[in-house]
């Protein structure tokens, strides 16, 4: 194994010197966009994303060193046992913090969150290290998954083997920080990821990058004419239409439509809240890729500082020989290398229902872009007090319980009216 530079997902410049001990306090949203861009968190960190998660109370955190100066920023995302002050705390790829100089002192970073969570009554905290573990290449991942199915290409050696996540990973055992989702069975945000590396690469080195078949795909697309172009919270329908197709075509469960307006409006709006920081740098646009007019893919793109996220997408079979998903990919792709940005990330991959056609596909996919196959050191939860976290999860359960009897009775009225 080797111990490159891992790939730029959460990435950091060498930053200066901090002077501990470290503290953590509320900050303005703008605080922790400004933050968060000098060093490369997610856009799951962003006040816009905050706005996005109906049924979330949010909170921007701040960590400071002993000189004042501000040294990591986080967005909270908070909810409350009903009726009571207790709550379930969640940083989604999260804090936005140093992370190659947290590695070396995880407790110095670490406590002063939890001390604040514990001062905010939070019964539970759950963090989703956005640090990369593991890298593997993409051709022998490939090769691998064709042959012997979606999760074996786990057995292989790695490209990169960050000793940073190592040394983080061996302290959060230590001190009863749990993983979350075990043996494929993905919980929270995907801890498995797809990125493409745009660092210093040319339009031309781009495409090199991509397989044999990929390359013949974009080619077939300029010559059945696919245009691709970029709308905002307008191209919502459209982009719902072609994402419940998909559904359907590949068996899985579609979210509704009010998912989507609310995300793309949340972004769509930044610059009402935390935008001014941000210089434009977090936005959110729908991809169309159509010929003459009739649009044959689309997908909802997110980019925030220095990486391009591809978050969903959907396709009709009207023309398929037309690539229109393969066009679409790859305008994205340069637009994000023409704006500065270091990372394509793809996003992750479901693994919790099995080496299923459809996910095999789509991670074969995304391989063929040229992304390599990135695992983060992913989702841990801290138990601050468990007679709460119980109490929690039951109502939760209970909740669950209710909306699907809710969606059960309006099925059947909705058969009984046809």
């Amino acid at each position: 194994m080797t111990e490159q530079s891992p790939a730029p997902v959460s990435t950091t410049d060498s930053p200066a010197p901090v002077a501990g001990p470290l503290t953590v306090r509320e900050i303005s949203a703008d605080e922790a966009v400004e933050t968060l861009l000098e060093l490369g968190g997610s856009f799951l960190q962003t006040p816009a994303w905050g706005r996005a998660k109906a049924g979330w109370r949010r909170t921007h955190l701040g960590w400071f060193d002993a000189s004042g100066r501000r040294v990591g920023a986080g967005l909270v995302l908070s909810r409350t046992i009903p009726r009571l002050s207790r709550s379930y705390a969640y940083l989604p790829e999260g804090p936005g913090l140093p992370w190659d100089v947290v590695s070396t002192d995880p407790a110095a970073w670490i406590d002063p969150l939890v001390d604040w969570a514990k001062a905010n009554k939070a019964f539970a905290l759950r963090l989703g290290y956005p640090v990369v573990s593991r890298i593997w290449d993409r051709e022998p991942v490939k090769k691998q998954v064709v042959e012997n199915g979606l999760l074996s290409f786990t057995s292989l050696p790695t490209a990169v083997d960050n000793p940073a996540a190592r040394r983080l990973e061996a302290w959060l055992d230590a001190n009863h920080w749990l993983p979350l989702g075990a043996d494929g069975v993905a919980v929270g945000q995907p801890r498995l990821l797809c990125v493409v590396d745009l660092r210093g690469r040319t339009d031309a080195e781009l495409l090199k990058g991509m397989n044999q078949q990929w390359r013949r795909n974009v080619k077939k697309s300029e010559k059945a004419g696919v245009q691709v172009r970029t709308v905002g919270p307008e191209g919502l329908d459209t982009f719902h239409a072609l994402y419940v197709e998909s559904a359907e075509r590949d068996n899985f469960l579609p979210r509704p439509k009010s998912y989507f307006d609310v995300m793309a409006r949340s972004f769509d709006s930044e610059r009402g809240e935390g935008g001014s920081a941000g210089g434009g740098a977090v936005s959110a646009r729908f991809y169309e890729a159509h010929v003459d007019g009739d649009v044959l893919a689309s997908a909802l793109m997110i980019r925030f500082g220095r990486t391009f996220s591809y978050l969903y997408g959907g396709s009709t079979e009207r023309n398929r020989d037309a690539r229109a998903s393969n066009a679409l990919q790859w305008q994205a792709m340069r637009d994000a290398a023409a704006a500065g940005c270091e990372a394509y990330d793809f996003r992750g991959f479901n693994t919790s229902l099995g080496s299923t056609s459809p996910l095999t596909g789509l991670l074969l996919f995304k391989l063929g872009a040229g992304a390599d196959v990135v695992e983060m050191v992913g989702e841990r939860e801290l138990v601050i007090s468990r007679f709460w976290h119980l109490a929690f999860e039951r109502a939760m359960a209970a909740r669950i319980a209710i909306n699907k009897r809710r969606k059960a009775a309006r099925a059947s009225a909705d058969s009984a009216d046809i």
